[in-house]
């Protein structure tokens, strides 16, 4: 792995010009064997956001991930990237980091944006998710909030890269058959939306290491 701060670098320099977009976030999309028609559009949504916190350990790229509480509204145990909803008159990289504060007790002040990637529409839920990036050169010790997070686990960029931690297959959600594609991290099933957002940083990442 790149030297940490010449990643970070170049990291930023590539994210004001080139987003791999929809096409990279669609190849981890859930697949409906029939027509669905879901609760929300686009022209209802509710802005939240995400952020992908990049940090070094034993010389390796890092960024974290949770597994949700079964006491939530929505995505209860899922994986998950640490955000939330954005509160009124609140900038969304305000609404990503302190939402990662709030869920992982890493002190918003320690972390800095690099840029955010292309937002995500979920029609289950209605969520216009925007996905931020960002990096900490502190040693990081995560604390759970109970109320919202059951665990935290540390993901290396390497395995997400890893094309064999990728896999599909076929289940039947809320009555529905469907293909799900996921990535295997750290023994977790990463799906959905989550997915969808690694797969863009993951083409972004790939995007880098072709330069």
């Amino acid at each position: 792995m790149m030297d940490f701060q010449h990643f970070i670098t170049q990291l930023e320099i590539t994210i004001t010009n080139y987003l791999p977009g929809e096409e990279s976030q669609q190849k981890m999309r859930v697949n409906y064997d029939q027509s669905i028609e879901l609760p929300f559009s686009k022209n209802n949504s509710t802005p939240a956001a995400v952020l992908i916190l990049l940090y070094l350990e034993d010389n390796e790229i890092h960024f974290f991930l949770t597994k949700r509480s079964n006491e939530l509204e929505h995505h209860k145990g899922q994986i998950s990237l640490p955000g939330g909803t954005q509160e009124e008159n609140e900038e969304l990289t305000h609404t990503a980091l302190r939402e990662t504060q709030e869920e992982i007790g890493i002190n918003k002040t320690s972390i800095s944006i690099i840029g955010s990637m292309t937002p995500l529409f979920v029609p289950v839920t209605g969520f216009m998710i925007h996905p931020f990036i960002g990096y900490s050169s502190n040693k990081l010790e995560p604390t759970p909030d109970p109320s919202e997070v059951e665990a935290i686990f540390s993901v290396n960029i390497s395995d997400l890269l890893n094309e064999t931690n990728q896999t599909i297959e076929k289940r039947n959600i809320r009555g529905y058959d469907v293909e799900v594609p996921y990535f295997k991290l750290n023994n977790y099933e990463v799906w959905g939306a989550t997915s969808m957002i690694l797969s863009e940083f993951r083409d972004l990442i790939k995007s880098i290491n072709e330069e």
